[in-house]
């Protein structure tokens, strides 16, 4: 006889495929929904639908099956608007999605709406020829638009789950965060469909582009298909009448990005291999030395004592933890470290000991610990599924905080086991499967750092970053790009990475600036500098292998203009604040896909410019051998050119730039506030602005509100914000200005106005004298007029 441990449990391990498919031919489908809340049987299973409506276009269909299906498995809960009309409507047995017009915008084809093979269950729509899909998340596919594509949503360690000949160059999917959303686009408007499903998800959509099809099994599936290997059957839809709006609704729903601390939107500067005191004083001392702004300096793995985790090496902090914290704030500078989920297995080892006691950690088959090989060998992990892992984890973290250090870099939270099959690492005490939580288990770890953080320092907004996450990481956590290389790919992968994610409902992302593996030339780094300066996240990390990257390593023009973009990145920080704010107050993402702004055919494929809040198009060099490019400036009105500071008219443009250049425009009436002068020190003080009014020649109107807080505290909260209101109207010789401080609660705010053209000015009805000086942003010096408020 042969006994299968674990077996009666239902949980053993399944194979993991990551480029095969479900293939709706395996599934029986359902025809009919025939109600509001019907029973009825897809194949031989009974299932029971659920249709809830809420505001805002949003619905959530919810299919359950009275056994696998229904628990909701999920950490937390989204947050929909108040029950409302929703978008679905189920008439004669079928499922459509209506647009605020009334009108169909996806319905369910005739072969059936919903289908189900044991715990696998799809969801298909019909869609039109026309349609285009966009979002899933942290997808590496080199693309914006994202039609013809079979993809699989499973949390991985690109670097240790793919050979280097493919993510060296290459498409690598799935890669680290799990994001089973996708926007839709056609004639009638936009409808989004999240699968809220920590499990193994895929979607497919259908391709546009015959020339690709080589044999009939390349083609994707005529309509679109979404669902998932196991979990629950939770489809959340929403309908909108375009993608920023879409994206709104999205992000609401999900959660947005708190306002982070200032200090996070800085530079930061790491490497593998940093390990302590003396590697981030000197680090330090030497950024203050070359007058470059430096917010943050990373560890990596080296501070620890053996890589056990929530360890400090003594030799590298012989004097504690808070000593450097407090001698780097004086130079204002945070700490970052690295935190990893493994524990050592290793009697003796008091946070191993301690989470055997208290029953912390996932287990195997045997209803033994699971173990795995990461940095220091054996290693166990917290279930941070469970309440009860996490809230261990968040004592740990808790003491972490009052160590000293102030915010965290949460990695291979995937979660990464080295060479050992992770589908054995079982959750809730052993009872759950490894694929139906393994999205969320860095979720689960951000949920508990923060809390700790919380603990240690409630008055203090903490910042962390982590490699992998899930629907809601929004809430808790930054989240970068991942392991990349020193290469032009991986330069421009980034642009459709960062846009995808923002439209996905995690606008706060960014990646490792030069590349993490590799190096980067003098060529490669400066247009790296250049092409994400202006990104939520902006970080140089690179591993122990690669040369030493720090600014400063560079030489002549490059270097040159590395200094000049992170001084610049600074001088934009009211700007790129202001965005952070929306981003909390309306859930509209700091970095935009063009087509979040303009609604026209030259922005449906753009993958390689962007928005950065609504008033800056950039457009940068992605090539360290290339000095120009072509865009297309959108709409109807000219753009300001931040290199030569002169109007550009709408269309194609041969643009060019030169290594100390990037193209960026600026959209015509509208504002941007910025700091006085580029800094060289990484503190600013916010109350001190200018605002930057892009005026054509031919006037204007447009409009900005500027708010200032200590950038650290959540005192905002209470009303200890100070906000000032502007408004500028022009005509072809007259400008306008009316300002007012509409808030208080930080103290009062100095203004001053930057036009970029001149004119006779007003100050709230009264003559305002303005001055011609000279500014230097995205190139060589540009006039503009200032105007003392």
């Amino acid at each position: 006889m042969v006994t299968t441990v674990g077996f009666e449990r239902g949980i053993m391990a399944r194979p993991m495929f990551f480029t095969k498919f479900l293939h709706p031919a395996n599934f029986d489908w359902s025809k009919s929904v025939g109600g509001e809340i019907p029973s009825s049987k897809v194949g031989r299973k009974k299932i029971t639908t659920e249709i809830s409506h809420y505001d805002q276009g949003i619905s959530r269909i919810r299919i359950k099956d009275g056994g696998a299906w229904d628990p909701d498995r999920n950490l937390i809960a989204l947050t929909p608007p108040k029950k409302g009309k929703g978008c679905v409507r189920v008439e004669e047995g079928c499922i459509s999605i209506q647009n605020e017009l009334g009108e169909v915008v996806l319905k369910s084809p005739e072969e059936g709406f919903f289908g189900a093979a044991e715990e696998a269950h799809l969801f298909q729509f019909a869609v039109p020829e026309s349609a285009m899909y966009y979002g899933m998340g942290g997808k590496w596919f080199k693309r914006f638009e994202l039609s013809g594509i079979r993809t699989k949503n499973y949390n991985t360690d690109v670097w240790s789950d793919f050979h280097f000949a493919q993510w060296n160059e290459h498409e690598v999917d799935p890669s680290y965060f799990a994001s089973p959303y996708v926007a839709v686009r056609t004639d009638k408007g936009y409808v989004g469909l999240l699968l809220h499903n920590p499990g193994v998800t895929t979607i497919q959509t259908p391709g546009h582009d015959r020339a690709r099809v080589f044999v009939n099994w390349q083609r994707t599936w005529p309509h679109l298909l979404i669902g998932a290997e196991n979990g629950s059957p939770d489809l959340w839809v929403i309908s909108a009448p375009s993608l920023a709006e879409l994206t709104r609704r999205l992000q609401k729903l999900v959660g947005v990005t708190p306002r982070p601390p200032l200090w996070s939107l800085g530079f930061h500067q790491s490497r593998w291999g940093y390990g302590g005191e003396n590697d981030l004083l000197k680090l330090s001392r030497r950024f203050e030395k070359e007058s470059l702004p430096c917010s943050a300096l990373w560890l990596d793995l080296d501070y620890m004592d053996g890589y056990r985790i929530f360890t400090v090496a003594e030799n590298q902090f012989p004097n504690g933890v808070q000593t450097v914290t407090d001698r780097l704030a004086l130079e204002g500078r945070r700490m970052v470290p690295i935190i990893d989920p493994g524990v050592k297995k290793e009697v003796g080892y008091a946070v191993f000991d301690d989470g055997m006691e208290k029953g912390a950690f996932c287990k195997n088959n045997l209803g033994k610990p699971y173990v795995g090989l990461v940095w220091p060998g054996e290693t166990v992990f917290p279930d941070l599924i469970s309440e009860k892992g996490r809230n261990w984890f968040a004592g740990y973290a808790k003491g972490f905080r009052d160590l000293g250090f102030t915010a965290a870099w949460v990695d291979m939270n995937d979660p990464s086991t080295g060479p050992v099959d992770p589908t054995g690492m079982l959750f809730q005490d052993g009872a759950e499967p490894h694929d139906r939580h393994r999205n969320q288990y860095a979720l689960g770890m951000q949920m508990a750092t923060i809390e700790g953080f919380l603990k240690s320092e409630p008055k203090e907004r903490p910042f962390l970053l982590s490699r992998s996450g899930f629907v809601g990481s929004s809430r808790y956590s930054a989240i970068w790009h991942g392991d990349n290389v020193s290469n032009e790919a991986h330069l421009q992968l980034s642009i459709p990475i960062a846009i995808g994610m923002s439209i996905s409902g995690l606008p706060f992302n960014g990646p490792d600036i030069g590349g993490f593996g590799g190096g980067a030339t003098n060529e490669l780094m400066a247009r790296w500098v250049q092409a994400n300066f202006l990104f939520p996240f902006f970080r140089n990390h690179s591993t122990d292998s690669s040369p030493m990257e720090e600014p400063w390593r560079y030489s002549g023009t490059a270097k040159r203009s590395i200094y000049h973009f992170i001084r610049l990145r600074y001088q934009l920080l009211p700007y790129l604040y202001q965005l952070f704010i929306r981003q909390e107050n309306s859930g509209d993402p700091v970095v935009r896909p063009v087509l979040y702004e303009f609604e026209e055919a030259s922005a449906y494929f753009t993958s390689d410019a962007f928005m950065v809040g609504h008033a800056l198009l950039q457009a940068p060099i992605l090539s360290e051998s290339e000095s120009k490019r072509d865009v297309v400036l959108p709409g109807s009105e000219s753009w300001w050119d931040w290199q030569r500071g002169k109007w550009i008219a709408p269309g194609l443009r041969t643009v060019r730039a030169n290594l100390t250049h990037t193209p960026i425009f600026q959209r015509a009436n509208s504002i941007v506030p910025m700091l006085l002068e580029p800094p060289t020190k990484p503190d600013v003080d916010m109350r001190s602005v200018a605002f930057l009014a892009a005026i054509p020649d031919t006037g204007g109107s447009m409009q900005a509100d500027y708010i200032a807080d200590d950038g650290l505290s959540f005192d905002y909260r209470s009303g200890q914000e100070s906000a000032l209101s502007l408004q500028i109207d022009a005509d072809e010789q007259n400008v306008s200005i009316k300002v007012a401080q509409t808030k208080n609660g930080y103290g009062p705010l100095a203004a001053e106005v930057w036009c970029t053209r001149p004119g006779i000015f007003t100050v709230n009805g009264q003559i305002a004298e303005s001055e011609a000086i000279q500014i230097r942003l995205a190139g060589g010096k540009v006039t503009v007029y200032r105007v003392k408020l």
